[in-house]
């Protein structure tokens, strides 16, 4: 900006700064990564969730296709989705990542963002209200093997269950990776 403002030029756009980021391992128990995908809105839309140990090894992923509907139908899905299976499956998460802004505050705030999803909405905020899971909005870029998986479930129209990072689709496996060796992604803010 220095080197602009020295030549006479001043920009009209406000100048933006560098944040480093990066996922952050759960201090005890486990962590979920959650997220849904939607092409077009409404749309073919899917859901993906990763639960990961403080090492930040992958225990089990997901990926499911719900056919027809709205970007929030598809966050909400995958949420309630992953908690019904992760208890079910005896996973004690102590904090769940989301980069839905709109579904964190949904959850915190106690209010139901549609109609459509109320009884998705309805069973994980019992969920995490019964087990005392914090809930936590993050960039998406922290959110990456998540948002890959719901990305897989709608290009694929089906549900799976991965176990283990050996098993992932292949554009997940290096997105774990980078979390685990807690390197920085770079973001304009």
């Amino acid at each position: 900006m220095h080197i602009l403002h020295a030549f006479g030029f001043i920009p009209l756009c406000p100048s933006k700064k560098l944040k480093l980021i990066r996922w952050i391992p759960p201090i005890c128990d486990f962590s979920l990564n959650v997220d849904g995908a939607c092409k077009g809105n409404p749309g073919k839309c899917g859901g993906g969730r990763c639960i990961r140990d403080s090492q930040g090894h992958v225990q089990v992923a997901f990926a499911h296709f719900y056919g027809v509907g709205t970007n929030m139908l598809a966050e909400i899905g995958a949420l309630c989705d992953a908690l019904r299976l992760a208890y079910t499956l005896g996973y004690r998460l102590s904090i769940i990542y989301s980069d839905s802004q709109v579904l964190v505050n949904s959850i915190c705030e106690e209010k139901a963002t549609s109609w459509h999803s109320y009884e998705w909405w309805r069973d994980a905020k019992h969920i995490v209200s019964r087990e005392s899971i914090s809930l936590s909005d993050v960039y998406r870029e922290t959110n990456q093997v998540a948002d890959s998986l719901a990305n897989y479930a709608v290009n694929s129209r089906q549900n799976d269950v991965f176990w283990g990072a050996q098993n992932l689709p292949y554009p997940c496996k290096g997105l774990v990776v980078i979390d685990k060796s807690s390197l920085m992604h770079v973001r304009m803010v």
